[in-house]
């Protein structure tokens, strides 16, 4: 799906306008694209804009993991550098526009010796399309408890297939496919995303995509990083990475455990409602994390999971939570926006392989 970039849209040297730049084909490297991903830029005194907005296939807007990073790089330009993030509450209120960037206005609610709390605003077109509220402290040398949940043993992520490498290989075992299939396979490559997210399937890795159901599993282990090394030792960034990273498979742990995979013809909408992160520790978003997902409860047409997230070396770096909408789709329901975009994409191929062989007849007819 496209990526929107707003460039400049406020200049402080000749404070002209700029352009809105969509491209499904941008050549920048992935690292160029994730740093501004979780970027924002200043436009007056506690108000921030958007520099890249995405949505990704299937979705209904942006990418809640971008608006969370994006919110988040907002907050923390307003504190001071001593200040380093423990954690972020966040709300979604309605699905955001990739078309038009997205503002960001911080509140200061408190600064003080230890701690500091912000509220970030975001908002399109006049409307506020989530809120959050963002807690910062100090490094403190203060006699504290401690203790940490020990990882999980799993694969390490060289043993484990990457998102785009199971894409590939279930596509070449599965040939017979059914062509609806195959069409939203393709789309999902053409797709990628910056970070490598490597999903542990303990189970058939190239089979999800071809059964409608699944065993229910109330767990998911997902190992994921940049695709490149990040061009910055900032730690604001790689906690921001992270947090981007953090929205990408955990409401989806919930459909799991109900032996409901994505895409399947059983869900009728799924979207985040909320998402909490706690900061623990400093990480580097291109070194291996391990994200431990559970779901303990879905119902009422929602569906709540946990994470926790570790350094390869066993580090409990950050801990989320986040509950969402997820509605199973009517039996006599119309095909959905992304139903249609995929059977559209299959009518084109159709017809411009239609074309291909007439085309080819008539040379041959002809020789």
């Amino acid at each position: 799906m496209p990526t929107s970039s707003f460039p400049a849209v406020i200049s402080f040297g000749d404070q002209q306008q700029s352009r809105v730049i969509q491209d499904r084909n941008n050549q920048d490297s992935y690292s160029k694209k994730l740093l501004n991903a979780v970027d924002v830029q200043q436009i007056d005194t506690d108000l921030f804009m958007s520099k890249q907005l995405w949505i990704p296939l299937g979705a209904r807007g942006v990418y809640g993991g971008e608006i969370v990073a994006q919110s988040l790089r907002a907050a923390w330009n307003t504190v001071e550098d001593k200040f380093a993030v423990h954690s972020i509450h966040c709300n979604f209120l309605v699905s955001g526009d990739h078309e038009i960037p997205v503002l960001y206005q911080v509140q200061r609610l408190r600064d003080g010796r230890s701690f500091a709390t912000r509220y970030v605003t975001a908002t399109q077109r006049g409307k506020p399309i989530f809120v959050c509220t963002c807690s910062f402290t100090v490094a403190n040398d203060m006699v504290n408890l401690e203790h940490s949940a020990p990882m999980p043993d799993v694969p390490e992520p060289e043993n484990v297939l990457s998102v785009e490498d199971r894409i590939k290989l279930s596509m070449e075992l599965h040939p017979d496919a059914p062509p609806i299939v195959k069409i939203f396979l393709e789309e999902r490559l053409k797709d990628a995303t910056p970070v490598d997210y490597r999903d542990i399937r303990l189970d058939d890795p190239t089979s999800e995509y071809f059964r409608d159901k699944m065993e229910p599993n109330p767990r998911q282990y997902q190992w994921f990083r940049s695709k490149e090394p990040v061009e910055s030792d900032d730690p604001k960034v790689h906690a921001c990475i992270m947090a981007y990273a953090s929205d990408s498979n955990l409401l989806g742990t919930a459909a799991h455990a109900n032996g409901v995979g994505f895409p399947s013809k059983k869900i009728g909408m799924m979207a985040s409602l909320d998402h909490s992160i706690w900061f623990h520790r400093p990480c580097r978003a291109d070194e291996w994390l391990l994200y431990d997902m559970h779901s303990p409860l879905s119902g009422e047409g929602r569906g709540t999971s946990f994470g926790r997230i570790y350094a390869r070396d066993g580090t409990l770096v950050a801990t989320t939570a986040q509950e969402g909408i997820i509605r199973l789709r009517n039996k006599d329901a119309k095909p959905d926006r992304f139903q249609r975009a995929m059977a559209q994409r299959l009518q084109d191929k159709q017809q411009d392989t239609d074309i291909n062989l007439k085309t080819n007849a008539a040379q041959g007819s002809r020789l």
